[in-house]
C-alpha cells in the first residue's frame, strides 16, 4: 500500500494540476455512477437542467427559429447575431421541414424525427472530438496524463450541461480556446488562425471581443486591426440571409425587449434572499465594473498570462445574464495554462480548487429547478471574483511600489 501511494504521489507531482483534476473528477464520477446505479429510475439526470425535460432545446428552438429566414428577428424576436443564426440555418437543412415549421407547443417533438436525433448526435460528437483534440495537444504531460485530463475536460458537469442544452456556446468556447493556445505560437499561420477564431467567437456571442485587449496591450496593432476586420466581416456578412443590415436594428429592439422580461441570476438571488432587485442590480454592475478594470490592468500587473485569462473570464461570469453553469467551462482555458506553468504557489492551488469545484459530479438536487452545481455557482463565482480582484489589486500595489523604489534608486 505504501509503495502504491509513493508511486501515485510521484505520478501526480510530475504534472500536479492536470493529474489532480483528472483524479478528483474521475472519483466524483465513480461515486455518481455508483449512487445512481443503486438509485435507478433514470435519476442520473438529476444534475441536468429540469432533469432533461427540455433536452437540446437551446439547439432545436434556435434551428426552428433560424429556418424562418428574416422572420427569425421580426417574428421570432431572436437576439443572437446573424453568424449564430446562419449556423443554425445550415443545421436546419439536415432536419425535416415538418419539424422546422412546428409551433412552440410542439418544440419537444424532435424525438419523433429520427433524422433530427441522428444529426444532433453526430453534430455533438464532432464538436467534442475537436474540443478533446485541442486539449490533448495543448496539455503537457505523459500520454496517460494527457488522455485522462483531456477526457475529463470533456466529461464533466459544465461541459455536459453545455452539451445537454445544445447551446451555441460550445462553438464560441472552442474558438476562444484556439485563440488562447495559438496566441504565442511561433508559426504565423497558427497565430492568424487564432485571430480568425477570436473574430468568429465575437461574431457568435460578442463578449469574447474583450480578449482582443491582449493584442493591444502587447502592441500587436496590425494583428488587432486584422482581427477587428475579420470580426466585422463575420458579424455583418451573414446578415444578408436575414434581411440585410436592417436586422441589427431589429436585434437591438429584441434585446431591449428581452432584457426587461427575462429572469437572470439576480432575479433568482433576489427571490431567495428577499433583497430588492434594484439594489442587487446596482451592486452587481458596480462589481462587474471593478472586475473589468482589474482585467484591463491585469496584463500590466501579471507576467503569467493565465491570471489575465482568469480575470477576464471571471469578469464575464459576474455579468448577471452570463452567470450560467456552462460558462464555468471557459475556466478550463486558464486552468490548462496553469497546469502547463512550471511555477505554482499556494495561491495558485486555491484558484485551482475553486475552479475545480463545479467540474465535480454531484448527486441529487434540491428541487425540480435547482441542482447542487447550479446552487454553488453563485457563491463560487463570488469567491472566485473577490479573490481574483484582491490578488490583482495587491499585486498591482506591490508592483507600483517596487517600480517607485527602482526609480528612486536610479535618482
Amino acid at each position: 500500500m505504501k509503495g502504491f501511494l509513493l508511486k501515485l504521489k510521484s505520478k501526480i507531482s510530475a504534472s500536479p494540476i492536470a493529474n489532480l483534476f483528472a483524479i478528483l473528477v474521475s472519483i466524483s464520477f465513480i461515486i455518481y455512477g455508483i449512487y445512481y446505479s443503486v438509485s435507478g429510475n433514470a435519476n442520473f439526470v438529476d444534475v441536468f437542467f429540469l432533469r432533461c425535460q427540455d433536452l437540446f432545446m437551446d439547439f432545436f428552438n434556435s434551428v426552428r427559429d433560424a429556418s424562418q429566414g428574416e422572420e427569425v428577428y421580426t417574428v421570432r424576436h431572436v437576439i443572437y447575431p446573424p453568424m449564430a443564426n446562419l449556423i443554425y440555418l445550415l443545421c436546419s437543412r439536415f432536419i425535416p421541414v415538418t419539424y422546422n415549421e412546428t409551433d412552440w407547443s410542439s418544440r419537444l417533438t424532435f424525438g419523433n424525427y429520427k433524422e433530427a436525433i441522428f444529426f444532433i448526435v453526430l453534430f455533438t460528437i464532432a464538436l467534442l472530438l475537436v474540443f478533446y483534440t485541442i486539449v490533448y495537444e495543448k496539455i503537457k504531460g505523459g500520454r496517460k496524463t494527457k488522455f485522462l485530463f483531456s477526457f475529463f475536460a470533456v466529461f464533466n458537469i459544465p461541459v455536459l450541461f453545455m452539451v445537454e442544452r445544445g447551446n451555441m456556446i460550445l462553438f464560441c468556447f472552442i474558438a476562444l480556446m484556439i485563440y488562447a493556445f495559438t496566441y504565442n505560437s511561433e508559426k504565423k499561420l497558427y497565430r492568424e488562425l487564432g485571430l480568425l477564431c477570436l473574430a468568429f467567437a465575437f461574431s457568435l456571442k460578442l463578449y469574447p471581443v474583450v480578449f482582443g485587449w491582449f493584442l493591444l496591450i502587447d502592441k500587436r496593432y496590425k494583428e488587432a486591426l486584422r482581427c477587428a476586420a475579420y470580426g466585422i466581416i463575420m458579424l455583418v456578412l451573414p446578415s444578408v440571409f436575414f434581411g440585410g443590415l436592417d436586422c441589427f436594428v431589429q436585434i437591438f429592439n429584441n434585446i431591449t425587449s428581452f432584457s426587461t422580461n427575462t429572469v437572470n441570476s439576480l432575479a433568482v438571488i433576489s427571490g431567495y434572499s428577499r433583497i430588492p432587485l434594484s439594489l442587487l442590480s446596482l451592486f452587481a454592475y458596480l462589481w462587474c465594473g471593478i472586475c473589468a478594470a482589474c482585467f484591463i490592468l491585469s496584463p500590466i500587473i501579471f507576467k503569467r498570462r493565465w491570471k489575465c485569462w482568469l480575470m477576464g473570464i471571471t469578469t464575464i461570469l459576474t455579468v448577471p445574464s452570463l452567470t450560467t453553469l456552462y460558462m464555468w467551462a471557459f475556466l478550463l482555458i486558464p486552468l490548462i495554462m496553469l497546469a502547463n506553468d512550471g511555477k505554482r504557489t499556494k495561491k495558485d492551488y486555491f484558484f485551482f480548487f475553486v475552479i475545480l469545484s463545479l467540474f465535480i459530479f454531484t448527486i441529487f438536487r434540491f428541487n425540480y429547478y435547482l441542482t447542487v452545481n447550479s446552487f454553488l455557482l453563485y457563491p463560487l463565482t463570488a469567491i472566485l471574483s473577490v479573490t481574483a480582484v484582491t490578488d490583482t489589486i495587491i499585486c498591482g500595489i506591490r508592483k507600483l511600489r517596487s517600480g517607485k523604489t527602482e526609480e528612486e534608486s536610479r535618482v
